[in-house]
């Protein structure tokens, strides 16, 4: 069987597009994908699949895609791709990744004369995230994109998908209550759980601790962004070291740019700089050895319909690294923490407090809500237990 894949940017730093890849890959499938490639030169990150790259700047698909509420060029350049994608390569199945996907794939189709089976895979809740975005704010900016066009678009493109993918069962529900045209055998649930036979899960090492002091280190992976609910951390970290707490705090991620000043300002003032390490970027395969290091895990996210669509891919690494977590109570991460008992969940920022003195002066219960986090991973929360949700849309 051919399936072909669908996806608006690299695919080589894709994943969860990668997983799903492999999941397919191991049943027989045979695998085409068309995606971006921002550079000439690509090293495929799959053996023995068909890759087709749309070559082309960065810049120039960013503007495309700012303008996609105001004039639908992205759209109909997809859908005139995704027609050749489809006629040169005999594909049977199509795969396209998020929401704003749908229907240059649908239209894509159509021209073929095909009848081929269109599957909807959504990384979050669109609608709400775009809202979000710096390039969607200002009077200006906001005119162009349009953001709030989104959640009236929404059904219309949910609509064209014959099956649609979506991170939880949490999720789902918001969708289904949400429109009740939607019947629930059209949706699969794939969460973004590990992949344990991949080599990343596998390695092994210890980064160098960049803090002279012992003390316990509380580890943030990511995007920081206020939104994410990093300056919440901040603030309370600052709190603690006034109070002469004995913790450090380690960030490793991209800072969106508009929040750049003041991370900066913050993280670089006098009372923290000896208490604080931030590395810009890492790759992934060194994420291990960086959690190694670290003492208790964190995801303060601001609990918002779009950190609600499913848990993110990092909190399922924490507890595969065997780390206490200390999470906001967004649902789905509220329910797994408290489900498994691997970590403290706060509300307020009270309870953030509390829940980080609670931790560093307890190594005990640190070990003893690393170890359940760990267990429920191997148990329960990983590809091999999940696969077969994505591998049934194809039988």
């Amino acid at each position: 069987m051919k399936i072909g894949i669908v996806v608006d940017n690299e695919l080589n730093n894709d994943i969860r597009v990668l997983r799903e890849i492999g999941i397919l890959k191991e049943q027989g499938f045979e695998i085409f994908v068309l995606c971006f490639g921002f550079v000439t030169t690509y090293k495929d990150p799959v053996d023995k699949i068909h890759i087709t790259r749309i070559i082309i700047p960065k810049k120039v698909k960013d503007i495309l895609f700012f303008m996609f509420n105001a004039i639908p060029l992205y759209e109909w350049f997809w859908a005139a791709k995704i027609k050749k994608f489809i006629i040169q390569n005999d594909v049977e199945y199509l795969h396209v990744h998020d929401l704003y996907m749908s229907r240059a794939a649908y239209k894509g189709i159509r021209k073929t004369n095909f009848k081929i089976p269109l599957i909807l895979d959504l990384h979050e809740n669109y609608p709400y995230t775009v809202r979000t975005y710096n390039w969607t704010k200002g009077f200006l900016r906001r005119l162009v994109s349009r953001p709030d066009e989104w959640e009236k678009k929404e059904p219309e493109y949910l609509s064209y998908a014959d099956r649609i993918i979506v991170l939880s069962n949490d999720f789902r529900d918001v969708l289904l209550n949400k429109y009740h045209e939607l019947e629930e055998d059209r949706f699969v649930v794939l969460p973004n759980v590990p992949d344990l036979s991949q080599p990343e899960y596998q390695s092994k090492g210890v980064a160098n601790n960049p803090f002279k002091q012992g003390f316990p280190i509380i580890f943030y992976y990511g995007v920081i962004a206020e939104r994410r609910g990093i300056f919440d951390a901040l603030r309370v970290f600052t709190n603690l070291i006034e109070e002469g707490c004995s913790v450090n705090f380690l960030l490793i991620g991209p800072v969106d740019k508009k929040d750049y000043p003041l991370f900066s300002q913050i993280v670089e003032s006098d009372l923290l700089k000896d208490h604080i390490h931030y590395i810009p970027w890492i790759e992934s395969k060194e994420f291990p050895a960086y959690l190694g290091i670290s003492d208790i895990c964190l995801a303060p996210f601001h609990k918002n319909p779009q950190h609600e669509s499913g848990v993110a891919n990092k909190i399922y690494e924490y507890m595969l690294g065997g780390k206490p977590l200390i999470v906001s109570d967004c649902l789905p991460q509220q329910n797994l923490v408290e489900k498994n008992n691997c970590g403290l969940v706060f509300r307020n920022m009270t309870e953030f407090r509390d829940a980080v003195i609670k931790l560093i002066n307890n190594r005990e219960l640190r070990s003893v809500l690393g170890k359940n986090g760990m267990d429920a991973i191997l148990r329960e929360h990983n590809m091999a237990k999940v696969k077969e949700n994505l591998i049934s849309l194809y039988n």
